[in-house]
């Protein structure tokens, strides 16, 4: 596993993850999220404070988390793979699929609206002066304008997958119904489920290999870096 820490947050918590004192920095890195910071380099750091006092299900949500923001990096999927061989459940996670707006794969949702940004103000800029100044700027202006107006669109979609996905705190039973219902299977602590519908207290969750179910929502952490 790699353990190699962002320069960018030096400070207490670098100083005491050197030390050896994780608990520490643990406590300090998580300080920063719940004061507003949010990176990459954070959750990443966080989680390697969780998997080194054994905390592997908080390990986990703390790499996925990264994971939105960091989609680039290998080393938290190699730390994901670490921890998850680590859980009871070992629920084996699909390979993901390319999606049709394929640079999602390669960049977050910050960096692609960011660019959507640029492009669309030069397609703009391009517009007026094609209309204006009668420029023969209209094959630019589509030659931005379209690539801009593509990422805008993926930088929703990516901003959907906040929330999509939670990671079991405790463990819990699967049950058929919101209502209660039959009790259908067993969740542990760090299994990785695909959220659904709620209802009241209760989530609809569901699994690679297609078993699904209703569970106490309070026993779940929820992917989500906008989320304190």
């Amino acid at each position: 596993m790699m353990w190699l820490l962002s320069i960018a947050l030096a400070g207490p918590a670098n100083e005491a993850w050197v030390a050896g004192d994780h608990a520490v920095a643990r406590e300090a890195w998580q300080a920063q999220i719940d004061e507003g910071a949010v990176s990459g380099d954070l959750y990443y750091n966080l989680g390697n404070a969780h998997y080194q006092l054994g905390e592997v299900p908080a390990a986990i949500h703390a790499w996925r988390t990264a994971q939105l923001l960091s989609p680039r990096d290998g080393d938290i999927e190699a730390n994901l793979g670490a921890a998850r061989k680590r859980t009871e459940d070992r629920i084996e996670q699909p390979a993901p699929e390319t999606p049709i707006l394929f640079w999602r794969t390669a960049l977050s949702a910050a960096e692609q609206g960011r660019a959507s940004c640029v492009l669309l103000a030069l397609f703009w800029l391009l517009v007026a002066g094609w209309r204006l100044r009668r420029l023969p700027l209209a094959i630019p202006a589509v030659l931005t304008g379209v690539p801009g107006a593509l990422l805008a669109l993926s930088t929703l979609q990516s901003l959907q997958d906040f929330g999509s996905v939670g990671v079991v705190a405790q463990a819990a039973t699967i049950e058929s119904t919101a209502s209660g219902g039959v009790a259908l299977f067993e969740l542990h602590p760090g299994a990785e489920v695909a959220l659904g519908d709620s209802l009241g207290d209760k989530v609809l969750v569901a699994l690679p290999d297609g078993r699904r179910g209703w569970m106490s929502s309070e026993a779940l952490w929820v992917v989500d870096p906008s989320r304190r």
